[in-house]
């Protein structure tokens, strides 16, 4: 019999007994092959006969044959039984984490650094899970995260989303960002005092509220500085203050990579303000991939200095 009619109701149990008995051409070896009682053998060696409607093997007191359905049987039944024990690892191994998918979005002030650690460890580590890789923002990753479209995301908290669940990983420190022709410019590092009536480059609230916020904060201590432009990132905010439309701050692991020519990056006087490096995903929806992606991004977490 062939394909689904087959599977639907052949067990795999009569065709270990049914490979293990053409192998052995001996019941008792067989059983003791299995750890089987001998009469266990017979019966779904006899069931599975009873199914197909043919003999398997010719029994007499020389011993056992297989007969020609049998034989022609046994490849067709040593492919399923192979093919059952890979289905049943990566079973095992999607239930435990290790194989699968994970898609998972950066942002764009974060692909390198911590995250890229995190990202390489989870790829040596687990070599079977198919990582799909994407880049974006703290509040679109909040809403593709809230539809199910990515399963987890790094993101600058607080996320204030009570459908996500995120967990913050690391401090990183804020760098000043100013025209290179700046007074500022001059010094090694800079006060935030110094910034408070300074026009602000800045990026659009509308890409996270939570982590817009602290860091205005973080920086002014409550003050609002004038906003006198937004750039959707950090290439373009960097650019718009080499060309001398205010002052700005990025991400100190981001401002390692960033070189524009007209503008200087500076670290603040101690205590230097930082922002957080969280990861989030669904409320509910932490499968085994994502515990095993959050596992080494807990090991790997620390400040981002």
């Amino acid at each position: 019999m062939k394909g689904r009619a087959y599977h639907a109701f052949v067990e795999l149990r009569q065709l270990r007994s049914f490979v293990a008995v053409a192998e052995e051409l001996h019941f008792r070896r067989a059983a003791e092959r299995l750890h089987l009682a001998q009469p266990s053998v017979s019966q779904q060696v006899r069931t599975l006969e009873d199914e197909l409607g043919v003999r398997l093997f010719d029994r007499n007191r020389r011993g056992v044959a297989l007969t020609p359905a049998g034989a022609s049987l046994l490849e067709d039944a040593r492919d399923l039984l192979a093919r059952a024990a890979r289905a049943a690892e990566r079973a095992r191994d999607a239930g435990t984490g290790t194989r699968g998918r994970l898609r998972l979005s950066l942002t764009r002030s974060l692909t390198g650094g911590l995250a890229g650690r995190i990202v390489e460890e989870f790829r040596a580590r687990y070599p079977e899970v198919a990582l799909e890789l994407s880049v974006g923002y703290t509040s679109l990753h909040a809403e593709q995260l809230r539809h199910g479209l990515i399963d987890v995301a790094f993101v600058r908290p607080p996320l204030l989303d009570p459908a996500l669940d995120e967990r913050e990983l690391a401090r990183e420190p804020l760098v000043c960002v100013l025209p290179k022709t700046h007074p500022l410019a001059r010094r090694r590092a800079i006060d935030p005092a110094a910034l408070r009536d300074e026009p602000l480059v800045w990026w659009p609230r509308e890409h996270g509220p939570g982590p817009w916020e602290e860091m205005l904060d973080a920086v002014y201590a409550g003050h609002r500085p004038p906003i006198v432009r937004t750039e959707p990132e950090e290439e373009r905010l960097v650019s718009a203050v080499a060309e001398g439309a205010g002052v700005s701050f990025i991400m100190l692991e981001r401002s390692r990579t960033l070189r524009i020519p007209g503008a200087v990056f500076r670290r603040f006087t101690a205590p230097e303000p930082t922002v957080g490096i969280a990861l989030a995903w669904r409320r509910g929806a932490a499968t085994p991939v994502i515990e095993r992606f959050r596992e080494i991004a807990t090991s790997l977490h620390g400040p981002a200095a």
